[in-house]
């Protein structure tokens, strides 16, 4: 049976943990999932962040229509 880290950190990454990770304890599991977690919010916030400076490349009257386009 799955333990609820190992869910976790399977919906962190999208399958089934590799054996060697599945082989640590759920304590190392939910800290990898916490982990993986933490840096995918870095992620997405590193990568508004980049869309937004991008922004100011494109011409005023057209910014609000690239950000709806690109979900900005």
């Amino acid at each position: 049976m799955i333990g609820m880290a190992e869910r976790t950190l399977a919906e962190q990454l999208g399958a089934a943990p590799p054996a060697g990770v599945a082989a640590l304890d759920p304590a190392h599991q939910q800290d990898l999932a916490d982990a993986l977690r933490s840096a995918r919010r870095r992620q997405a916030q590193a990568l508004a962040e980049a869309g937004n400076d991008a922004l100011r490349f494109v011409p005023a009257v057209l910014r609000p229509a690239i950000r709806k386009a690109v979900g900005l």
